[in-house]
């Protein structure tokens, strides 16, 4: 088995050259993806069951997972199963620009492949803009914090694209004081958000410790 966390660049060019390098068809691929903002466990439970089945037109399977920092606590949990346990000679990619947000364990099992970044329209602003809203919401008082956090977290959707856009601005000032503590709780918030809990009191709780 080979097991690969794939973060950042042009993912899917990476991706189709180490499948055809491996001589995995596209008919041997399982490909999972975020059904809403997470991925659950019962996404996850098939995965080691189809990967032993014999390949239908390569020499072995393969299963490729995007965005799997969605993963929930539960679904990393049963996909470490698979991890410790590979069906025969399967390819396993982990596609992810937040590899930090996986289980130090999965992390321990799986090659890091950092690739390039690529420009994006409008990114550097957006974490430009992000970075302000983060540091209004650190120095507000209660009563003004919660009104940012009710612009913010409309949805679930729409809170989980802030607190992601966070911890993406967050990572080049780990240095600055305090920093290292907030990612920390961005992270916790980001699980509690896809376990269901109130994004508003998710979000809130993060700037409160």
């Amino acid at each position: 088995m080979h097991a690969y966390i794939v973060s950042g660049g042009s993912p899917d060019d990476w991706i189709g050259k180490m499948l055809k390098d491996r001589s995995v068809s596209p008919h041997d691929t399982i490909t999972i993806a975020p059904d809403g903002p997470s991925v659950g466990i019962e996404m996850i439970r098939p995965i080691a069951p189809l990967l032993s089945i014999h390949p239908v037109a390569g020499t072995r399977r393969a299963v490729l997972v995007r965005q799997a920092h969605a993963m929930t606590i539960e679904a990393q949990n049963a996909f470490l199963k698979t991890l410790e346990e590979p069906p025969g000679d399967a390819l396993i990619i982990l596609q992810t620009d937040q590899p930090d947000a996986l289980l130090p364990t999965i992390l321990s099992r799986c090659q890091l492949v950092r690739l390039a970044p690529t420009a994006v329209d409008g990114d550097d602003d957006a974490i430009l803009l992000c970075s302000k809203t983060l540091e209004q919401l650190r120095e507000s008082s209660f009563g003004k914090r919660l009104q940012i956090i009710d612009t913010l977290a409309k949805t679930r959707e729409d809170a989980l694209t802030f607190v992601n856009l966070a911890i993406r601005a967050l990572h080049p000032n780990l240095q600055t004081n305090g920093v290292a503590k907030l990612l920390r709780n961005l992270l916790a918030t980001r699980t509690r958000i896809m376990g269901n809990i109130n994004p508003r009191l998710a979000l809130d709780a993060a700037f409160s410790n």
